[in-house]
Formats: C-alpha cells, sequence, structure tokens
C-alpha cells in the first residue's frame, strides 16, 4: 500500500513539475523579446537546440527511434509543422500583443476545439457535462478577454493570433491520438526536429540571424529548450505512467493558475478582475472536459477504430 502511495505522489509532483515548466515558457518568451528577439528568433533559439539535445540522445541511446514507417513519418511531418511550430510560433505572436494572462487562455481553448472536431469530424454525441464544459471556457475566454469593455485593433490582431494557436494544438492533439501506438519519445523527438527544419527554411539557412554572441541568448535558449520543453514533457510521461492518462491530463490544468502566478512574480503582469474570473471558468471548463466517468470508453478507441476504417 505504502508503495502504491509512494507511486501516486511522484507522479502527482511530475506532472505539477511539468505545468511549472510550460508555465516558464510564456515568461521566458517575454524576456527573449526585452532582448530584442522577434518571435520566430525565439522559437528557432529553443527549437534548434533542443533538437540538438534530442539528436544526440538519440544517436547515443535510442537509435531505434529512427525506425519509423512512411505513413507514421508523414503524419509526425504533420503534427510537427502544424501542431508544434504552428503552436508555437502562433502564441509566440500571441504574446507580442497581450498580456499572457489573456495569451494562456485563449491557447487552453484547444480542448474544446478538440471536443467540436469530435462533433463534427467523428459525429461525438456531447453530454449534459461536455456542454457545460463547452459554455464554461467559451465564456471565460470571452470575459477574460476584455471584448466586453472594448478592446484596440491591437488586441483583436493579438485575439486571433491567439485563437489560431489554439486550433493549431488542436491538430497537434488530434494528429497526438491517431499516433497513440508511437512511442511520445518518437512523437517529441520527431516533431522538434521537423519544427527546427522548417524553421531553417523559413530564416533561409541564417542561423547567424540570432545573436549568439550574447550569453543571454545562450542563457534563455538553454531554459527555453530544457526547463521549458524536454523536461516538463518528460515529466507528464513519468505523471501518466504513475497515475494513468485520465488523472494526469486532470492535474495538468495545473498549468493555467502556475502562468497567471509567475508573471506577476516574474513579469509584474497581473491579472485583472476579469481574467482571473475568465480563468477561473476556463479551468472550470477544462477540468469538466478531462474528468471521465468510471467505466466511460476512451474517446481514443473510437477515433482510432474510425482511422482504421
Amino acid at each position: 500500500m505504502q508503495l502504491v502511495e509512494k507511486k501516486r505522489l511522484q507522479g502527482v509532483a511530475a506532472v505539477l513539475a511539468a505545468g511549472t515548466g510550460y508555465a516558464f515558457m510564456s515568461i521566458l518568451v517575454k524576456r527573449a523579446f526585452e532582448l530584442g528577439l522577434g518571435p520566430i528568433q525565439v522559437i528557432s533559439l529553443q527549437s534548434w537546440l533542443a533538437s540538438i539535445v534530442l539528436l544526440t540522445y538519440a544517436l547515443v541511446f535510442k537509435r531505434e527511434i529512427f525506425r519509423v514507417s512512411r505513413h507514421t513519418l508523414w503524419l509526425l511531418a504533420l503534427q510537427g509543422m502544424v501542431g508544434a511550430l504552428g503552436t508555437s510560433l502562433l502564441y509566440a505572436y500571441s504574446l507580442k500583443f497581450l498580456p499572457v494572462s489573456v495569451a494562456i487562455l485563449l491557447l487552453y481553448l484547444y480542448p474544446t476545439l478538440v471536443l467540436a472536431a469530435g462533433v463534427f469530424i467523428w459525429h461525438k454525441r456531447v453530454g449534459r457535462q461536455e456542454l457545460v464544459a463547452l459554455l464554461l471556457t467559451l465564456g471565460g475566454t470571452t470575459l477574460a478577454s476584455g471584448i466586453f469593455s472594448g478592446v484596440g485593433v491591437i488586441a483583436w490582431i493579438g485575439i486571433a493570433l491567439g485563437l489560431a494557436g489554439a486550433m493549431a494544438y488542436a491538430v497537434f492533439n488530434l494528429v497526438g491520438i491517431v499516433l497513440a501506438k508511437v512511442s511520445p519519445l518518437v512523437v517529441m523527438c520527431y516533431t522538434q526536429w521537423v519544427c527546427s527544419i522548417a524553421l531553417l527554411v523559413i530564416l533561409k539557412g541564417d542561423i547567424m540571424s540570432l545573436p549568439w554572441q550574447n550569453v543571454q541568448t545562450w542563457e534563455l535558449g538553454i531554459l527555453l529548450a530544457t526547463v521549458a520543453s524536454i523536461l516538463p514533457f518528460y515529466m507528464i510521461l513519468v505523471g501518466i505512467e504513475r497515475l494513468g492518462a485520465d488523472q494526469a491530463a486532470i492535474l495538468s490544468t495545473f498549468e493555467l493558475p502556475m502562468t497567471f502566478i509567475l508573471t506577476g512574480v516574474f513579469l509584474n503582469e497581473f491579472p485583472t478582475g476579469d481574467q482571473w474570473v475568465g480563468g477561473s471558468l476556463v479551468l472550470g471548463g477544462i477540468l469538466l472536459l478531462n474528468w471521465r466517468r468510471k467505466g466511460e470508453q476512451n474517446n481514443e478507441e473510437t477515433i482510432n477504430k474510425k482511422w482504421a476504417d
């Protein structure tokens, strides 16, 4: 019994650590902006350094990672281009126009978008619990965005970018469901590598567009690649192993309030009352979407079966 409790506590700690790591992403991106880096440069810095670490690890310890089928490779490329690169770039650009508290809430619309895709693409029936969750997340995001109090043109640009980022992250999750039989480590490596190659193309191979001579660039890059990328991904896997996917998904919502707290501590950027209320509504909606009743069949099984037919 003590062993079971110990594993549970380890799982809880791992998921909370992952949420904290991902929450630091927004802080580090804002810091990079202060150094004069643009969104593409920030994401390139993170992706390139993370890719080097993962490639080194794969070559030394996990060469079987390179053995994937052509079909799987295409899906991984889609997830890397639209999901990983699309989400990262769009979210980084939204941070140029919005406070972190609003940008992160817009990104957290992705569970609602995944649910909507299930309804329209796979004709999934929506229960009362999911409908309430949908209304909570939409209402909370609308309230927190400041639409009711009036927003300027620049804020509208940020809101549009944030919503596009949520759509890209929904694609990342939907393709991830189809790739359920692929090792998470393989998914992380390939999506990161695809992202890095795409950024090289976008920047026309000009890796020197980043100020590598600046020590702060390296410091931020290493933190982005490890604390805000590789380590939280690993910790969430540990959490899923110890707790199961359902409980880990519920606990991972810790990232949302943690982001609010960290922006206040490190950026002196405090959410308004509307944003706190909106954030609470979004968090409640996400918890409802992730809370699966005992004996309820996983949606992933249904989706995988649809793809197989």
